[in-house]
Formats: C-alpha cells, structure tokens, sequence
C-alpha cells in the first residue's frame, strides 16, 4: 500500500458507533468531503457487517479497516471482512505481524520510545 490515500486528506475518519444500515450514506460523505481512510471501531455495532459495506462499495478508492484492533483473531476477521487497515491502541506485535502477514497496514499506538521500537521491531509498515 502507498500513500495516495493520504495525499488529499492527510486523516483518518473514525466511523465509531456508525449502524451497518447507515455506514454507506456516512463513508460516501465522508468521501465526497475528501476522506480516502476510514476506519470502523470493532465495538461499533456489526463493526464487521460496516467493514464489508464499505469495502464492497469504495474497492480500491479508498483504505477500509478497523480500530480497537487487540488480538490475532481480530485481524483476521478484519480481512475476511475486506478490510484493509488494522489500527490499534498499543504495540501487540502479534497483532502487527498477523496484518503484515495479511497484507494490510498497521498503524499501532505508540507513545513511547520503547512502544516504537517494540512496533518497528515486528516489522510494522507504518503509515506515511
């Protein structure tokens, strides 16, 4: 993946508490206002029912994927989904490796030096 989804809109629009039966109308929104990065939070409701919607409708236009992303099983549900992205709350490499693994990118929180590295060291490929 490179970062042209990222060159219009430098952001990535968090879709949290979003219904399956809306997600559409709010991802084509969201689009048209210039978001080409979107991520569905797993404790929105049928956060993967959301994922598919959107993956289904944006194709390759835009990077579709989840947030609070915590374990290996997640990931894979995540891609089974169409998703594209993992974002997670901290630097589980089991969880980074499982995405690179998948061929989908990984964006880990990291607030520290040895957060960083402890990402860099499971060979995340970080967001431009």
């Amino acid at each position: 993946m490179n970062d042209s989804y990222f060159r219009e809109l430098p952001l990535i629009a968090i879709l949290r508490g979003v219904l399956p039966s809306e997600v559409e109308d709010v991802g084509q929104a969201l689009y048209d206002a210039g978001f080409r990065v979107m991520e569905v939070p797993l404790n929105s409701p049928d956060a993967l029912e959301s994922i598919a919607r959107l993956s289904a409708r944006f194709g390759n236009r835009a990077l579709i994927g989840a947030g609070t992303v915590l374990t290996v099983s997640n990931v894979e549900a995540v891609a089974a989904a169409g998703g594209r992205l993992i974002v997670s709350p901290n630097t589980n490499p089991a969880v980074i490796q499982a995405t690179k693994h998948l061929g989908m990118l990984s964006a880990p929180g990291a607030a520290t030096p040895t957060e960083g590295f402890t990402a860099l060291d499971a060979e995340s490929n970080f967001l431009p």
